[in-house]
């Protein structure tokens, strides 16, 4: 029955070619079985030695760097590299055996397990600052890795010898196996190309007239007429599902049009859907910047009415002029976004209202880096003023004199860093975890019991707020603070601001 189909007929008249050519490989494989071990013995066990050599100098080297720098990136290397040739070693032969190479990588691993322990002794005594400890030990490791490298190289040229040995042999029967193996190719060959052309033209003509259909079918064209053999073997069934998948296709290309166009709707809803969301954080950052304007006026004003009473006018006019371009500043409309410069000016402007209102009680340092190009870098306004009022406000309130205030600007690759630094009460190192993680929240707590920005600042919550929304997640706050030991304010911007 299975003569009958063309996998039958493919296999019967296939299985002498098959025969012939399976004893051709046959042969030739077990005739090259003998150079492929000697071969991948050469290239495996040198290369373990390689390997094992460059590894060893890349420890010496990493340890020799640490020891005589103390740098950072040396120790890493070494206990990288220390590490690799500890796994290397360990598939050293350990074991007592007659045979001299195996005794040679026993003793290879004695070293190396020795050079190890002398490597990690010495590191272990450079960080002690014991001189004298490792530059000895150091010593016993550097004479325990030139006699490993001299065990290498004999391992080497042994493994080297064995493997030319076993290739020697094989390349002696090398020109009988090309002369079987040609012979037998040969006839193979004959035999198939008489086999093959006895059965193109029956099968190929079937299959022709399908690839044609296959092609209109590429095109787009669904009608077009296949003519179907008349035999029931398997290109008689192949060209009977053809049809039917043919008309498949066409059905589902139909339905691929129609939720084509459903989806295209469905798109369109979802770009209105963000376009609204983008809206709505552009109002909650307009409404977030609106907000810290009241919040600031009432200290600043009270210091106006304390000066009147007790300052003559020229004075108190400084005072109130100062105040007037402090407040333009913060009212100054819809631009969201100003320069540090300007930032670095209103805090300026607010620390001589804060210097009137408590005279010496408290020490301000405005620090900028050398290189002014930082000024022109793009901030969210109104970032700077909130953290040094909640300095004063939460960090140095119990201090009736001796506390101390620091804004600094300096860029790090491509970001701009701002910090706000006070040396007052500090906070617990769970507080700070709560206060950053209510202020990165999405929702506001604008409304609801508002007790988390009660008690970190309302301020340090909106600067928070706003250096996220403003820069879509690339710029943060970072806070440091410990009981007694003062609060830092880190805020980092990138140094170009997305087109939106």
């Amino acid at each position: 029955m299975i003569l009958g189909t063309v996998r039958g007929k493919i296999i019967a008249n296939s299985a002498l070619i098959l025969l012939i050519t399976a004893a051709a490989t046959l042969y030739t494989g077990l005739a090259s079985s003998e150079l492929a071990k000697s071969v991948e013995l050469l290239f495996r066990n040198n290369l373990l030695m390689e390997n094992m050599n460059a590894t060893l100098d890349l420890t010496e080297t990493g340890l020799t760097g640490y020891l005589t720098s103390r740098s950072s990136d040396s120790l890493k290397d070494y206990i990288k590299y220390s590490t690799i040739l500890s796994d290397q070693a360990s598939k050293l032969n350990r074991e007592i055996r007659s045979d001299e190479l195996l005794l040679l990588q026993r003793d290879l691993a004695g070293l190396l397990d020795s050079y190890l322990r002398d490597t990690e002794a010495a590191v272990t005594a450079k960080r002690g600052r014991d001189v004298e400890g490792y530059a000895e030990l150091y010593a016993s490791s550097e004479k325990g890795a030139n006699l490993a490298r001299f065990l290498i190289g004999r391992i080497e040229g042994m493994f080297m010898s064995e493997s030319l040995k076993a290739f020697s042999g094989f390349n002696s029967r090398i020109p009988a196996v090309i002369t079987s193996n040609a012979l037998l190719v040969v006839a193979a060959t004959l035999m198939g190309f008489m086999l093959l052309v006895r059965f193109s033209y029956a099968l190929t003509a079937p299959l022709s007239r399908l690839a044609e259909a296959a092609r209109a079918v590429g095109r787009g064209d669904y009608g077009s007429e296949l003519s179907l053999p008349s035999s029931s073997d398997e290109i008689g069934t192949t060209a009977l599902a053809f049809t039917s998948m043919r008309e498949s296709v066409r059905r589902s290309f139909e339905e691929v049009t129609s939720k084509a166009e459903v989806e295209k709707r469905l798109m369109e809803e979802r770009m209105r859907v963000l376009d609204m969301s983008h809206k709505l954080k552009d109002a909650e950052l307009l409404a977030l910047q609106t907000q810290i304007n009241p919040h600031f006026l009432f200290n600043t004003l009270s210091a106006g009415i304390g000066l009147a009473m007790s300052e003559d006018a020229d004075k108190t006019a400084d005072f109130l002029e100062n105040l007037a371009a402090f407040i333009r500043y913060a009212l100054r409309p819809p631009s969201r976004y100003v320069s540090i410069g300007d930032e670095i000016e209103c805090a300026e402007r607010y620390i001589w209202l804060l210097k009137l209102r408590f005279g010496e009680r408290y020490r301000f340092e405005i620090q900028v880096e050398e290189d002014q190009s930082i000024l022109s870098v793009e901030t969210p306004a109104l970032i700077l003023q909130p953290l040094v009022e909640n300095a004063i406000a939460h960090g140095l309130h119990n201090y009736e004199e001796g506390g101390s205030v620091r804004v600094a600007v300096r860029m790090d690759g491509e970001e701009a860093i701002l910090t706000v630094s006070d040396s007052g009460e500090g906070m617990e190192k769970a507080e700070v975890e709560r206060v950053l993680r209510e202020a990165s929240e999405e929702e506001s707590r604008w409304g609801g019991d508002g007790a988390g920005a009660a008690e970190a600042g309302i301020g340090l919550w909106n600067v928070i707020r706003r250096v996220k929304l403003s820069t879509e997640g690339r710029g943060r706050v970072e806070l440091e603070s410990e009981p007694g030991k003062g609060t830092t304010v880190i805020i980092r911007l990138p140094k170009e601001r997305e087109s939106r």
